[in-house]
């Protein structure tokens, strides 16, 4: 079962949410690094729950499947939580090939973290220059290859259609599209559309698009001051309402509440 491919644009992205993020089972091919300042983020990691604590990581490899939650019962404490996704093409020969390799384990408790790797983890911000995010990035990363425990990792194969149609949607999410316009490109019925979305996918399309649209909008919502009528249509929705229910279901706050916070993590 494939879970949504997730989108992006860029190859670096840095973020800091203050509060537990919860998206739902996706992949993609980046390496995400999750790091807790306070509080705790709940992750699933190929069918495995964690819980990040202050203080520790995750690292999620390349296409591996996995979620963030937040349990419904529980004390409601502050969470600052840090997001780092790097495309590993941009480490060219520094580090082994990330797609081939899974850590046995994916979390490192804050005991087992070195002082020098909290430090990076302190001091990468979203903001900065590229150059400045990049150089942390190398850093972090180097402290935790020599912290994990890789296995060798043989990649699933991926279903000729269903991977298509995943790169037509990367390529094209910001335009039109509907399971009629899929079924004439892929000379498909809309029902065989239909049943790879429910099948594979376990939603519809109108809300994998969604989800995908909500991914780039928050990346606009962090990098310009566009207002979100305009970063709604840029991001491919036919509508604000629209817009505003797919980012609140993936980021648990409506957009101006994200961009409110956004801009009081910059002023720290």
């Amino acid at each position: 079962m494939l879970p949504i491919y997730e989108i992006r644009k860029t190859d670096l992205t840095v973020k800091r949410n203050n509060y537990e993020l919860k998206f739902p089972e996706h992949m993609h091919e980046y390496l995400e690094i999750i790091y807790v300042y306070s509080g705790a983020q709940h992750l699933r990691i190929e069918g495995q729950e964690f819980e990040i604590s202050e203080g520790s990581l995750a690292a999620v490899f390349p296409d591996t499947l996995h979620s963030f939650f937040a349990p419904e019962k529980q004390d409601k404490k502050e969470t600052e939580v840090l997001i780092l996704m790097c495309a590993p093409k941009l480490f060219g020969g520094l580090f082994p090939d990330l797609k081939s390799f899974r850590p046995e384990n994916p979390v490192i408790d804050r005991e087992n973290i070195p002082r020098e790797l909290t430090s990076a983890l302190e001091h990468i911000r979203p903001g900065e220059s590229f150059e400045i995010m990049f150089s942390w990035t190398c850093v972090i990363m180097s402290h935790i290859l020599e912290i994990l425990t890789l296995g060798e990792h043989s990649p699933a194969p991926v279903s000729d259609i269903t991977y298509k149609i995943i790169k037509y949607i990367e390529e094209n999410f910001t335009e039109p599209i509907t399971r009629r316009s899929l079924a004439r490109h892929f000379n498909v019925s809309e029902c065989y559309i239909s049943k790879i979305f429910s099948r594979n996918f376990k939603m519809n399309l109108r809300n994998y698009l969604g989800l995908i649209r909500a991914e780039y909008a928050a990346g606009l919502v962090r990098a310009t001051n566009e207002s979100f009528t305009v970063i709604s249509q840029q991001s491919g929705f036919d509508s604000t309402r629209t817009f505003n229910r797919m980012f609140k279901a993936a980021y648990g706050q409506t957009p101006g509440e994200y961009r409110s916070n956004i801009n009081q993590l910059l002023k720290l």
